[in-house]
């Protein structure tokens, strides 16, 4: 969930929302939450329980973020623009993604899940990101690919790689919203730059993440295709993690 979410509340579905909205009312939305929070939970649970102030910025629902807390026993204090879409209220604070109302240099720890699409200049948000984390802090980053086969917010296939006029014609075709706007994803190398800023590292931690959540018993039906995608070389492993549907990052601000 984002700064820059798209909403249609001019266009009624059954209920005035459009797909993606409804979609945040499930109980197949909920118990998404559960599980992305144990994937989570699994990647870098060890870095958010050793962090002394952690930060999820662009916490939507509050739902990921009130589950972690669960997990971890650590508190956490979300960050979301769209007070409709708040379910979890507690430490949570409207604000914008790209300009937190907090001084500089005070998280050991953020998460950003799947939250750069929805900005309108990614950049904007990983210095931000870079502002807020203390010097040695680190940033959980999940970020979806551009040429994901089905889209995730509207589950239509390959609507993100279409142009915005002809997106927009799809999503009102389907019925689903009455436009593509406020989500824009990028490929692999537009991401990284991005997030190529002087006082981030950026590592790339995709393959630990696939052998984090298999270890812990995780994956379901793909479990198969990481087994066999585990035994290429690393070289042809790596470039085939680049073309998948999204990616897991770490991102470090460096002391001066």
């Amino acid at each position: 969930m984002s700064p820059r979410i798209s909403r249609s509340s001019s266009r009624a579905r059954s209920a005035g929302r459009d797909y993606y909205e409804e979609l945040l009312a499930t109980r197949e939305y909920r118990e998404s939450r559960l599980r992305k929070a144990a994937v989570l939970d699994a990647i870098v649970g060890d870095r958010f329980r050793a962090a002394g102030v952690v930060g999820d910025i662009g916490s939507g629902t509050g739902l990921l973020k009130r589950e972690l807390e669960r997990l971890s026993g650590q508190p956490i204090i979300g960050f979301e623009l769209d007070p409709r879409v708040v379910i979890e209220r507690r430490r949570t604070c409207v604000a914008d993604g790209t300009r937190l109302p907090v001084p500089d240099a005070c998280f050991d720890f953020l998460i950003v899940n799947h939250l750069y699409e929805h900005v309108t200049d990614p950049r904007s948000l990983f210095a931000e990101v870079s502002r807020v984390l203390k010097p040695g802090g680190s940033a959980y980053v999940s970020a979806g690919s551009r040429w994901a086969f089905i889209e995730p917010h509207y589950r239509l296939p390959f609507l993100s790689w279409l142009p915005r006029g002809w997106a927009d014609r799809y999503v009102r075709w389907t019925g689903r919203a009455r436009s593509y706007r406020g989500i824009r994803f990028l490929g692999y190398r537009s991401l990284q730059r991005a997030m190529d800023l002087p006082e981030l590292r950026c590592a790339d931690m995709t393959e630990h993440a696939i052998r984090s959540v298999l270890n812990g018993g995780g994956a379901g039906k793909w479990r198969l295709a990481w087994r066999i995608l585990s035994l290429l070389p690393a070289g042809p492993r790596r470039a085939l993690l680049r073309c998948g549907p999204q990616w897991f990052f770490l991102l470090t601000r460096q002391a001066r």
